[in-house]
């Protein structure tokens, strides 16, 4: 079995992985390591979070990147290491 840093793989996940809070909200903060999100549902709009935001998990989310989908999910990233792969409206 290999090492996976040691082959420099991509780490990736599918968007129906992730579980959302009551909100219906995700934050992912990516170390190092290049993360890529893969996702069916069509995204609706990307931009970066100009004020603070509590999640319902209590994250602020003030200045991070956010992706919301058509089923509702908004997630919060950091874009230096997490690439979202989905299709738009």
């Amino acid at each position: 079995m290999s090492d996976f840093f040691e082959n420099d793989d991509e780490l990736v996940l599918q968007l129906g992985d992730l579980l959302p809070d009551d909100a219906g909200e995700v934050v992912l903060f990516a170390r190092d390591e290049p993360l890529k999100i893969e996702s069916n549902t069509p995204l609706i709009e990307t931009g970066v979070v100009e004020d603070s935001h509590i999640t319902a998990s209590g994250t602020d989310v003030g200045g991070l990147t956010y992706s919301q989908f058509a089923n509702g999910m908004t997630l919060y990233h950091d874009n230096d290491h997490i690439l979202i792969i989905a299709p738009d409206v």
